[in-house]
């Protein structure tokens, strides 16, 4: 019985690896890969985003559906499978004019109206499924990771961040320290960046620590909008950060965002004293994306990362340097049928925390392999 159990299991995994398809997104002009590009159906019911090699998987049922992408840096793209083959999607970069220097009578008060109206713009009384990842690094080796299936879900008459996690695995490869690995972003903490825009909202509003300019330029069809942030040059404080965030104008909706710790700064971020010993944070890098429909608005893919070296004598560790990374890619949305109980949310821990509880093995799908850093 249990070799005949054995076999269904191996075929099921075979049949279900037959049923989806592999590409690559390229640029045509260089002809190298781009990352976090999302493939749409027509219907708005199916998304997929390129890895960081610029990779897709595409399941079959996809086959004579037409599929798009519409990312504001290339033309609009096309296209049609009818046969499940390897295939590369080429896509042309949209022409772009010099940026030039915007002036604003309020420039923070204009920020957050497009910060704003993006927080409202986002979909709500939807539910957002994601592959969620969570990689810790002691000493540039990976320690520990965990995954998992995860929906968020924006309540429409309350407007709070909802989040289910319907599945999750947790792998260790070494005895790892809690403190270090607790650290980790959780996915209320990634989404809520990806989502609130509470940091980029800071750093605008901090007037003594930032200086912010804006750009525009014209991007295909497009007038495009950046907003640069960077600390003063006279600044000395901990923590410093630097980046932009890209926005339309008309729409009042961002498009990505990407901030982390100055460089030149980095000097400043001196060590920070606890009960159990010293960490000194090295860097904080966050990155997300989006996609604007006609009638929708989500967060296609989201990166936290956290690079520090800690010591103590309790837990026997000295200048060990901890990597903790956690992103999510959006894989579909769905209109929930039922309210998510106190008891199936993760409410604000690690999925590290669940540990292991799954209906199935779902990071051997050739589309979640795909997604894995």
């Amino acid at each position: 019985m249990k070799k005949q159990i054995l076999l269904l299991t191996l075929f099921c995994q075979l049949v279900t690896f037959a049923q989806t398809f592999k590409g690559i997104v390229k640029n045509v002009e260089t002809n190298q890969p781009i990352s976090q590009i999302t493939i749409i159906s027509e219907d708005n019911t199916f998304f997929v985003t390129s890895n960081e090699k610029g990779e897709v998987v595409l399941p079959e049922n996809i086959l004579n559906q037409k599929l798009f992408i519409n990312d504001y840096q290339y033309e609009v793209s096309e296209k049609v499978f009818s046969i499940s083959e390897n295939f590369t999607w080429e896509l042309t970069p949209n022409s772009e004019t010099l940026e030039e220097i915007v002036i604003y009578s309020d420039l923070t008060k204009f920020l957050e109206e497009i910060i704003d109206n993006s927080i409202k713009s986002f979909t709500r009384n939807t539910s957002l499924e994601t592959y969620y990842r969570e990689n810790y690094f002691e000493n540039k080796a990976i320690a520990s990771y965990a995954e998992g299936i995860v929906d968020f879900y924006i309540d429409k008459n309350t407007t709070q961040l909802l989040q289910l996690v319907k599945q999750s695995h947790v792998v260790d490869f070494a005895e790892v320290d809690d403190f270090n690995r607790e650290v980790m972003s959780t996915p209320r903490e990634v989404v809520a960046a990806s989502m609130r825009f509470n940091v980029i909202r800071t750093l605008i509003k901090d007037k003594k620590k930032y200086e912010i300019y804006v750009t525009a330029k014209q991007v295909g069809d497009k007038t495009i909008h950046t907003c640069y942030i960077s600390p003063k040059a006279k600044k000395k404080s901990r923590f410093l950060m630097k980046g932009y965030f890209t926005f339309d104008v008309e729409k009042k909706l961002i498009y990505e965002t990407n901030y982390a710790f100055d460089e030149e700064k980095k000097k400043y971020n001196t060590t920070i004293n606890l009960i159990f010993g010293k960490i000194k944070i090295d860097d904080k890098q966050f990155q997300s994306k989006y996609i604007i429909g006609e009638n929708s608005y989500y967060p296609s893919f989201a990166k936290r990362t956290i690079e520090m070296i800690t010591n103590s004598k309790l837990a026997k560790m000295e200048n060990v340097k901890v990597h903790n990374q956690a992103y999510f890619y959006m894989l579909k949305t769905d209109v929930p049928t039922n309210k998510y109980s106190e008891s199936e949310k993760l409410n604000g821990n690690t999925l590290y925390s669940r540990g292991s509880i799954y209906k199935t093995e779902f990071w051997k799908l050739p589309e979640i392999i795909n997604l894995v850093e």
